[in-house]
């Protein structure tokens, strides 16, 4: 079976490869994300794909989409300025799956299911919908078992681990509560 793997970063890929292992899939990672806010957060992403692409010479192939979508993800996903996930994973999954049908894959899953933080259900859902539209399998695997090795073995590979799912929303979650990059008084 050929797989494609959506894929939302370099450290969730090597924990998902783990956890996809003896399935008998031969898997493409497919790194698309138009979500990740801001362009620095994003380029640093891309990057750690690239690096990480190197450090395995191919082995699995890992496409990039390096385009810049935040426009045209905010349009698709948060036209009312409120957070929607299921929105969100749809653009992702879309995307992936029209790729997959392209290009003669068996199915497509996706790296999300290794966060403790994503909704699962959710995930399947809009996987199974945008499945079903497409004639290409959704693999729901819960790849949550091997994440803390794989973001272990980013870490030894020194590639970048971000703090946040990518989003302006999950950004905002994570830092409203903290005094980062705040002023403090005294002229500094």
């Amino acid at each position: 079976m050929r797989l494609l793997l959506h894929t939302c970063c370099a450290g969730c890929l090597l924990g998902a490869l783990s956890g996809l292992e003896g399935r008998g899939a031969e898997t493409v990672s497919f790194f698309f994300n138009p979500n990740i806010h801001p362009l620095l957060e994003f380029r640093k992403r891309v990057k750690a794909m690239k690096v990480l692409r190197d450090q395995l010479k191919g082995q699995p192939e890992i496409i990039v989409c390096e385009e810049y979508g935040l426009k045209r993800y905010l349009r698709e996903v948060a036209p009312d300025g409120e957070k929607d996930c299921a929105k969100c994973y749809e653009v992702r999954l879309r995307e992936t799956v029209r790729h997959a049908a392209e290009e003669g894959f068996d199915a497509f899953s996706t790296t999300l299911l290794g966060s403790h933080e994503q909704d699962h259900e959710m995930i399947r859902r809009v996987g199974e919908k945008v499945s079903g539209e497409s004639g290409v399998e959704f693999l729901y695997a819960d790849l949550r078992p091997g994440m803390e090795s794989g973001l272990a073995e980013a870490k030894r590979r020194n590639l970048y681990r971000q703090q946040y799912c990518g989003c302006i929303f999950s950004e905002e979650e994570r830092y409203k509560d903290t005094g980062a990059e705040t002023y403090k008084g005294g002229g500094g």
